[in-house]
């Protein structure tokens, strides 16, 4: 978008407009679209990190219990990783939703690099 300018005369100029960064405008229905993909992706993630952690066994447990024993607490069972992942994807999809829920559908967003790394559209480098 180009602002005219007045001079000294009557004649204009066009002075082009100064944008900072990189901020994208998003309809609300597109928004909650992404915003719904993402939460499938993290629902069915956690889906996966559970049938894994069915395939553990309780002597791979009890390994662990052991190893972590003997290395004073430091080590984190497999059950336990999994778990913990189960439990960020989990909250990720809560929060996701909460956000899809809440967006007017008839709005236009505009979204700044952070809005975009919050909803998880913009990759992690």
């Amino acid at each position: 978008m180009r602002r005219a300018r007045k001079t000294n005369g009557a004649k204009e100029t066009a002075e082009p407009e100064v944008i900072e960064g990189i901020i994208v405008a998003v309809n609300g229905r597109e928004l909650a679209v992404r915003v719904g993909e993402r939460i499938r992706w993290h629902r069915e993630r956690g889906d996966s990190l559970i049938a894994q952690m069915k395939k553990l066994t309780e002597v791979e447990r009890s390994a662990a219990e052991d190893l972590a024993a003997m290395l004073g607490g430091r080590y984190e069972s497999p059950r336990g990783v999994l778990e913990r992942r189960l439990r960020e994807h989990q909250d990720r999809a809560t929060f996701l939703a909460f956000i899809r829920d809440h967006i007017s559908p008839d709005a236009i967003y505009r979204l700044t690099a952070a809005d975009l790394k919050m909803i998880d559209v913009l990759p992690e480098p």
